[in-house]
């Protein structure tokens, strides 16, 4: 008779082991933008169609073609509380140039009625309008979005995609 409560009393307590501890939390997307402690950094930046240059030229590769070096470096950051700060890199802008020198703070929030899209700054757009992005992709190791913009203050270029990848910096 003993054996059997004893029998019974771990199998009670087993189960509200088990039913007590709550299960994984599932990561929302304030927690992934926030998760890199040193933000993130730019991998990628492709546009479709490719950019084209006051000269003419195409770019479909805007890091390898278009953003200066020190623009490349700039970091991103983001709390879930809504903070999105740009830190300028390693290379700073000439005096003559636009770019971070300093960090920069501004509001990012996600869509609530359309799933997987948030409104941010894209660094190196230089200006106060947050964008409209697609996230692709986002965890603790990539943060890939779209960004689509109508470059239409020099000469109607056209409208452009940008597809972004950013990973955590270091």
């Amino acid at each position: 008779m003993k054996k059997t409560f004893l029998a019974l009393a771990v199998a009670a307590v087993a189960a509200v082991c088990f039913t007590a501890c709550p299960g994984p939390q599932e990561k929302t997307t304030a927690d992934y933008l926030s998760a890199p402690k040193n933000g993130w950094v730019l991998e990628s930046a492709l546009c479709s169609p490719a950019y084209e240059m006051l000269s003419g030229e195409l770019i479909g590769d805007l890091v390898n073609g278009y953003l200066y070096d020190f623009e490349k470096d700039d970091i991103i950051a983001f709390t879930a509380d809504g903070v999105q700060t740009v830190k300028p890199g390693n290379l700073l802008p000439a005096e003559d140039q636009n770019g971070y020198t300093q960090d920069v703070a501004y509001l990012w929030r996600i869509d609530e009625q359309n799933d997987g899209w948030i409104f941010m700054q894209v660094p190196f757009f230089y200006d106060e309008v947050q964008e409209y992005v697609h996230i692709l992709t986002l965890d603790e190791n990539q943060f890939k979005f779209l960004c689509t913009f109508n470059d239409d203050e020099q000469g109607a270029k056209g409208t452009y995609t940008l597809t972004m990848n950013y990973v955590p910096a270091k």
